[in-house]
């Protein structure tokens, strides 16, 4: 009691995960019982480290000095006491999905092969997803019809998030910070949509289509370029022409999607995506210009959001208030079919990323591309015989050939 421990010549373990001073073997045998001793010391000593571990958290390494772990059991090591080998973590499964829609779920309108037994799996199961997807031509609720022919399986409305919401929320934060003015729009009715709900909160901010612009006099502190239907009462180039009056008088251009076109069904090409006319407003202006929808991090938080309200939503307000709400995304598995912006939005946020080759991706090209995902599959009925097998697990890869 009276005897200070650097009087008795006593050291403290030079591990670094020790959090508090080991002192020397016989104090330790009568004040702390030998199976306690694995909680307090990090080295391949303890049979009781991981245990302890994962009753906190997370499964660390111990920190390894030499062959034998902390200086303690190097020393019981040399007595001839046992040495457990150190304890690995067991594969942790994916509890939360992001699934792209173009390419993963449907192509060309029809559904992709498992897609239908994929997210009734996913529903029957409770298991936390969310549909994320740069097309901005629809409403959500369109969407949501959309998706319950295709798949015969009732997506909720919260569990589906759109470059349109994307689009939507950013609008929505600048009136919400005091921003005030007019948009500027080319799009259809998924981002025309978005774009008014989220100026509705503010009489001083209007939205204004080609048809609408009225006077010489109006004034835009935006110009919002969508994807459009080719050959639709939208697809007009007097659009980017007023659009580009708006950039030269100081309007800021932003837009859905980074997609530069669309192929269809028979091979035939389709140019109704935002990036033609950003493109042709960029060159002819001199303006810059941001992006909304993937790969841009904002949209990602949104559906992230989309996720942890997707766990709460079936609790009462009283169990709410005992539950923190967060998805870990170390949990979630992104699922996409795009390079650039799936992979690429998911590798960036450092979240494990699956992609499907029933899309816009060839093996070819994933080959040439730096951005590598954890595990590539055909396509999502292969993904989905793999999570039944158990053969998908956090940080997890596949030698796909």
């Amino acid at each position: 009691g009276s005897v200070s421990l650097r009087q008795s010549g006593f050291r403290p373990c030079r591990c670094r995960s020790v959090t508090m001073a080991t002192v020397a073997r016989p104090l330790l045998r009568t004040l702390v019982p030998p199976p306690q001793l694995g909680r307090h010391c990090a080295g391949t000593c303890s049979r009781t480290f991981a245990a302890a571990s994962s009753s906190v958290g997370p499964r660390v390494q111990p920190h390894i000095l030499g062959q034998s772990g902390c200086a303690f059991s190097a020393r019981r090591h040399q007595s001839g006491v046992p040495v457990a080998p150190p304890i690995r973590p067991s594969p942790q499964p994916y509890r939360a999905f992001l699934l792209d829609m173009d390419g993963v779920l449907h192509q060309f309108g029809n559904p992709i092969n498992g897609a239908k037994e994929f997210v009734a799996d996913l529903l029957s199961k409770e298991v936390p997803f969310c549909v994320i997807t740069n097309e901005c031509r629809y409403t959500k609720a369109k969407l949501q019809e959309k998706l319950r022919h295709m798949l015969e399986v009732e997506v909720p409305l919260g569990q589906i998030y759109t470059a349109a919401n994307a689009v939507s929320d950013f609008f929505a934060r600048a009136v919400a910070n005091g921003w005030r003015g007019n948009v500027f729009v080319i799009g259809e009715d998924g981002v025309k949509e978005g774009i008014s709900d989220a100026l509705a909160a503010s009489p001083g901010c209007r939205m204004i289509t080609n048809s609408s612009v009225g006077g010489e006099g109006v004034h835009c502190d935006f110009v919002c370029v969508g994807t459009i239907f080719t050959g639709g009462p939208n697809d007009s180039w007097t659009g980017a022409e007023q659009a580009s009056t708006f950039l030269k008088r100081g309007a800021k251009l932003v837009y859905s999607n980074p997609d530069i076109y669309e192929v269809t069904q028979d091979g035939s090409y389709k140019f109704g995506c935002p990036m033609p006319v950003v493109n042709l407003l960029m060159q002819t202006t001199g303006c810059s210009s941001y992006n909304l929808g993937k790969p841009n991090p904002f949209m990602l938080r949104q559906a992230h959001d989309h996720l942890v309200h997707a766990v709460l939503s079936p609790l009462s307000q009283t169990q709410r208030s005992f539950v923190q709400g967060h998805v870990d995304l170390t949990d979630v598995l992104f699922v996409g079919d795009s390079i650039n912006t799936d992979v690429r939005i998911a590798l960036e946020n450092n979240i494990d990323v699956a992609l499907v080759l029933s899309g816009t991706t060839t093996l070819e090209a994933l080959k040439l591309s730096a951005l590598q995902p954890n595990y590539v599959f055909d396509d999502v009925k292969a993904l989905h015989e793999a999570l039944s097998r158990g053969d998908l697990s956090r940080g997890g890869r596949n030698n796909f050939q």
